[in-house]
């Protein structure tokens, strides 16, 4: 799903949702970290979907809306980049560009089928928690977006976020 050319800058509050979210956090965690209820946490995601001119997308399809559009930084990683083959590169960017597993599919080759064997295969090799945080490592990592091109924003860490940052449980 392309990221509309005219975006509204999310606000505040919608940026201290985002933060976290690029991490691969569920509303509900969100809402416990930021003392807000979960329906507040769908409400500012909503908006930031509207804002960024994708409404109705999946959370990776958002993560990638606003890292792009350098809405908040990218999850803070200490590490580098898995050696992907092009293959895995291409599904990630697939992930990162349309909600829906036929899209997905389409994309890389194959069938709706395959596509969840595959995106669990690069979660499990990006040491990722869910798609979401994939795609928030990709930007990481500069392999997805803008930052891939411009020099990506300073992550945040894990003091300003409390969220630790994105190791595999043996780099820990």
């Amino acid at each position: 799903m392309p990221i509309a050319t005219q975006i509204e800058p999310l606000s505040p509050a919608q940026k201290r949702v985002a933060t976290p979210f690029v991490y691969g956090a569920s509303n509900s965690v969100i809402s416990q970290q930021l003392h807000l209820t979960t329906d507040s946490v769908a409400s500012h995601l909503r908006m930031a979907r509207k804002k960024l001119g994708c409404p109705g997308s999946s959370r990776p399809v958002l993560v990638h809306a606003i890292l792009t559009t350098h809405q908040v930084a990218p999850p803070a990683c200490h590490r580098p980049a898995p050696d992907f083959t092009e293959a895995e590169l291409i599904l990630l960017n697939a992930i990162a560009e349309h909600s829906l597993s036929a899209d997905i599919a389409r994309c890389v080759g194959g069938s709706g089928a395959n596509v969840r064997g595959g995106v669990d295969a690069l979660i499990k090799k990006a040491c990722a928690d869910n798609p979401t945080h994939l795609v928030g490592l990709g930007h990481a990592w500069g392999l997805l977006g803008k930052a891939a091109i411009d020099e990506p924003a300073e992550p945040d860490t894990a003091e300003t976020t409390g969220i630790a940052d994105a190791r595999c449980p043996n780099d820990r």
